[in-house]
């Protein structure tokens, strides 16, 4: 009987040590939503705005229309007249383009 159990015993103790050695670190295999993304690059008001400004600016689509840009926080409030709805997109796209913009208030009408 007691060999029995010896032998029993072997291949218990055997997958025990090849089940806990192959248990891995957990904190290695962590899911990436759980980790704080480190900070990224930060953003002032006054760049965004003269880079919305730059890009209106150099598109000669652009050419005549009357636009106003405020930034407060990210927030960009775009004011002011355009000639048709190409000149409205393209004013849109200039500004979402920008790295830093949260938000977009498009008050700009068509003449």
């Amino acid at each position: 009987m007691q060999t029995r159990y010896k032998l029993f015993t072997s291949p218990v103790l055997l997958m025990c040590l090849f089940i806990l050695s192959s248990c891995e670190n957990y904190a290695e295999k962590t899911h990436e939503s759980w980790i704080t993304p480190p900070p990224g690059a930060v953003y002032d008001d006054s760049t965004v705005f003269a880079r919305i400004t730059q890009a209106v600016q150099s598109d000669p689509v652009l050419q005549g229309a009357n636009i106003e840009i405020k930034v407060d926080d990210g927030n960009v409030v775009l004011s002011g007249s355009v000639k048709n709805e190409e000149q409205l997109t393209r004013v849109n796209m200039h500004t979402w383009i920008v790295d830093g913009v949260k938000k977009v208030d498009n008050q700009i009408v068509k003449e």
